[in-house]
């Protein structure tokens, strides 16, 4: 499976832009119709709660397994062993007051979020400053080999790690329901991610 509309962080941004504009004038690659109509097709997720005054939002893509096992699509991972939470552009978690997570204080702002899975021990939460560019914000004309990526490939995070801000191990949680969909919530407290009969959890709440 690759990766549709990956972002690259800003730093990279520049480099990106001159190959985008080599890449038009060489070859004028465009990108096919029906990938712009799967992007603007695949469902966002949101999550919401409040929490001491302080209102907290995560805004997500959905993956669907389409028939795979969670298990198969990890083993997709790159040696970091990290991948973005969600589908196309980076999942961002923004809050509007200070909060909490897993004992971790985060200041009100913006965040993106990542889940580190190794392929032995506990999950965890990376949350980072850096939120990324999704490529189809930047050119609708892009070297193909851009978009073919194995998902869930986030191989550039290294180039961002400098910008995490915690890193919040997870514990395991009983998953509901067939969970086709990847699945985030906040609820009763805590901080859920859920797909294929997989969950992991943190406690969220105020400082």
């Amino acid at each position: 499976m690759t990766a549709r509309g990956d972002f690259l962080p800003r730093t990279e941004a520049t480099s990106l832009m001159n190959r985008l504009s080599l890449a038009a004038a060489l070859a004028a690659v465009t990108l096919p119709a029906s990938l712009s109509a799967a992007q603007l097709d695949d469902p966002r997720g949101s999550a919401s709660g409040s929490f001491g005054g302080a209102s907290v939002s995560i805004d997500y893509g959905r993956p669907t397994l389409d028939g795979r096992s969670v298990d198969e699509l990890l083993a997709m991972l790159p040696e970091v062993r990290v991948w973005r939470a969600g589908e196309n552009q980076v999942t961002i978690l923004e809050a509007s007051g200070d909060l909490a997570v897993g004992g971790e204080t985060l200041p009100a702002g913006r965040y993106s979020l990542y889940l580190h899975i190794p392929t032995s021990g506990g999950w965890s939460l990376l949350v980072n400053r850096n939120q990324g560019i999704r490529l189809g914000d930047l050119s609708s004309q892009a070297p193909a080999d851009m978009h073919e990526e194995m998902w869930p490939a986030v191989g550039r995070y290294g180039s961002i790690a400098d910008e995490e801000v915690a890193r919040i191990p997870l514990t395991e949680a009983e998953a509901e329901g067939d969970g086709d969909r990847f699945h985030i919530a906040i609820e009763d407290g805590m901080l859920r991610f859920s797909w294929g009969g997989v969950a992991h959890q943190t406690t969220i709440g105020s400082p």
